[in-house]
């Protein structure tokens, strides 16, 4: 009988009578906690455009699937639940620069080097 239990603790990953192991998060991993909000701040702080934002998560978020959206005159920025998210919602739209579970949806007028800026600013928004 004592084979029996050993063959048994042996069969359940575990020693017996051993703490039990931490199991996987219950709730989604947070990559980062920048909003929206501290990431249109970070980029007027570095003196990038970004005139008349307004938030645009009702009327963005449903179809896109993003938790926050808003936009301005050169550029809108959504923020997605999962990296995973913002990657299928950044390989249809054209113009764009994701980092992490932000995506930026550039106006035609932004040249490369502000791209390039404004992704510098998204990221110290997350830092």
């Amino acid at each position: 009988m004592a084979g029996l239990a050993v063959v048994l603790a042996g069969c359940a990953g575990q020693e017996a009578g051993a703490p039990p192991r931490p199991s996987a998060p219950a709730g989604p991993v947070i990559l980062n906690d920048a909003s929206v909000g501290s990431v249109l701040s970070a980029i007027t702080k570095s003196g990038l455009p970004a005139a008349n934002a307004h938030d645009s998560t009702a009327s963005r978020c449903p179809q896109a699937g993003c938790v926050q959206a808003t936009d301005t005159d050169t550029v809108s920025i959504l923020k997605f639940p999962s990296t995973g998210r913002a990657e299928i919602y950044a390989a249809a739209v054209p113009d764009m620069l994701q980092v992490e579970d932000v995506v930026m949806v550039f106006a035609a007028t932004v040249t490369s080097e502000q791209k390039a800026a404004y992704g510098r600013a998204v990221k110290d928004a997350m830092r």
